[in-house]
């Protein structure tokens, strides 16, 4: 009976601390200053996909402009094109050899 009002107890204290824990995160601020004027600001910026760099948010595709990162980019590029052919040529070669061989059949 002990183990059980221990237990009790125990949820109790944990949903106070939770809701506790709740009450001081709403007010709470991100800690980065809105104005461009504080020496902490960071501006709104996205980053280059192959090195990680800041970069503009405008940028499309989202590289920096680098020789070896718009050399990536492609590469990725195409093996992804790649993927994508393979996705529907893969089924269509499969599809199209069951009917083969349900024509043959028949």
């Amino acid at each position: 009976m002990a183990d059980k009002q221990k237990l009790a107890d125990q949820i109790r204290s944990n949903v106070e601390m939770a809701k506790e824990g709740e009450k001081k995160r709403k007010g709470s601020k991100t800690g980065l200053p809105k104005s461009a004027s504080s020496n902490a600001y960071v501006a709104p910026h996205r980053h280059c996909t192959i090195c990680n760099c800041p970069i503009s948010q405008k940028r499309d595709p989202t590289i920096c402009g680098e020789e070896k990162c718009l050399d990536e980019y492609e590469s990725r590029q195409r093996q992804r094109k790649r993927w994508n052919m393979l996705l529907y040529i893969a089924p269509a070669i499969m599809i199209g050899a069951l009917v083969l061989q349900l024509m043959a059949s028949a």
